[in-house]
């Protein structure tokens, strides 16, 4: 009987390396499509996150905007005297006059194109408007019995308005509204103390009101590289705040009384904040960062003018409305 012999054969052969090349090439291929199809994405994601946070910023900050010219006057449409002080917050010869004074009715003040080259002190974006609103603050009361204001002399009591120390803004109102009183504080105790040459109008006792005022400022500040509107309130004596990031330009125009639009609101002389009927807001939004491969060659219609293109790679958007002035220009 013969022996059997079992023959074991194994397939050691393995890819050649054309396969190998050819696999390769297939994997880099997919690889390569799914890398492009991610980054595009992923490109498209941080695109629109941009866009919609400057998008909200500017609606943001417009209603904020839109609430303090509503409230432009309120009360202070009562006075009908000019008060003198540095109602914008700028200095020396950033003001037209080359003072840090102006003497206007405590209600609406503006500056057009500002242009602070010279001290460059103030921070303020060449090329953008400023506005001064003034109102009552929601912070006041009656005057109680016994207390009193007359001449340049105010009361200690009234002092518990908000803590109305040196450099608040206050505002005395006659009680049947037939006038008021705006004033700046001078001094940090003891009876209010009215600035030198400054008289209050009327007499003011029981009955009649005491508010703190709000002297309310907004302006794009370019000491940063994020571009922030600010606003700042003068009437409480504090700093400004960061109402938005990103704001490449605000603009605004005056609608006057005599149905003319004008960009501020002291020219042609003869007007003043008292014939603004409403205020055309324009503010112009950009992405916290350039965008790869996009150019803005866009041109933008703000206050009257045109503004670009800016031949960057920031995304802009431009948000405009029209706010009536509820309380200036109401009757006694």
């Amino acid at each position: 009987m013969k022996n059997l012999q079992v023959v074991s054969r194994s397939n050691k052969q393995g890819f050649t390396v054309v396969e190998l090349l050819v696999a390769m090439a297939i994997s880099l291929v997919v690889l390569s499509a799914v890398f492009f199809t991610f980054k595009s994405q992923h490109d498209s994601f941080l695109t629109q996150d941009q866009i919609s946070a400057m998008q909200q910023n500017v609606r943001a900050a417009m209603i904020m905007i839109t609430r303090d010219i509503q409230m432009g006057g309120y009360y202070t449409n009562f006075d009908r005297s000019g008060c003198s002080m540095d109602w914008d917050d700028l200095s020396g010869s950033c003001d037209p006059d080359g003072t840090d004074e102006e003497t206007i009715r405590p209600l609406i003040c503006a500056h057009d194109n500002i242009d602070d080259s010279p001290l460059n002190k103030d921070k303020i974006k060449n090329g953008t408007d400023l506005i001064v609103i003034a109102k009552a603050s929601d912070k006041g009361r009656p005057l109680a019995a016994g207390e009193n204001a007359t001449g340049n002399t105010i009361d200690a009591s009234l002092r518990d308005v908000d803590d109305l120390k040196k450099n608040k803004c206050a505002l005395l109102v006659k009680n049947d509204l037939s006038s008021a009183d705006f004033f700046r504080v001078e001094e940090d105790s003891g009876a209010m103390k009215l600035s030198p040459g400054r008289e209050l109008q009327e007499s003011y006792s029981e009955g009649d009101l005491i508010f703190r005022a709000d002297v309310v400022i907004y302006y794009v500040d370019d000491e940063s590289q994020s571009l922030c509107l600010c606003r700042k309130n003068l009437g409480n004596n504090e700093g400004a705040q960061v109402i938005a990031e990103n704001i490449d330009n605000i603009q605004f125009r005056y609608l006057l009384d005599n149905g003319t639009w004008v960009n501020d609101p002291n020219n042609p002389p003869g007007t003043s904040g008292a014939n603004v009927r409403a205020i055309e807001v324009s503010l112009l939004a950009r992405t916290a960062q350039p965008l790869r491969g996009y150019l803005n060659t866009d041109t933008y219609s703000m206050g009257g003018s045109d503004i670009g293109p800016f031949n960057d790679g920031y995304r802009r958007k431009l948000l405009a409305s029209i706010v009536e002035t509820r309380n200036i220009g109401l009757p006694r």
